[in-house]
């Protein structure tokens, strides 16, 4: 049988009396905690707040339904062009005149639908 050995050659751990903070360590955590809380209340009338402001900019209008209705065809935006990356600069500029009705720009002609041009 094993002999037993001096329990002084054994380390024992360090055994505390619970937490211990200091005066500076609970002001912080209270800081935080108060600062966490007033983010949570705060959050909702400060967004609030920022919507209005940011809505603020906006046109004013006379209300929901106050207008005429509009038409389905009328002040629609005619169907563009499709600028690739493969057109020059005279291409996208030609197809973009003639999306505005101006027909040939810079004595570039251009077809809108494919890209080529009448050179």
């Amino acid at each position: 049988m094993a002999k037993p050995t001096n329990d002084d050659d054994v380390p024992k751990l360090p055994r505390g009396r619970g937490l211990s903070f200091s005066f500076a360590e609970i002001l912080r955590i209270l800081v935080v905690a108060t600062a966490l809380i007033a983010l949570l209340v705060l959050q909702k009338p400060c967004a609030k707040s920022v919507s209005q402001f940011v809505t603020g900019f906006g046109p004013k209008d006379a209300g929901v339904g106050a207008t005429a209705p509009v038409a389905p065809d009328a002040g629609a935006i005619p169907p563009g062009v499709i600028l690739r990356a493969d057109m020059t600069p005279e291409q996208q500029a030609a197809a973009i005149a003639a999306a505005r009705g101006q027909g040939v720009d810079a004595g570039v002609a251009i077809d809108a639908a494919s890209g080529d041009d009448a050179r």
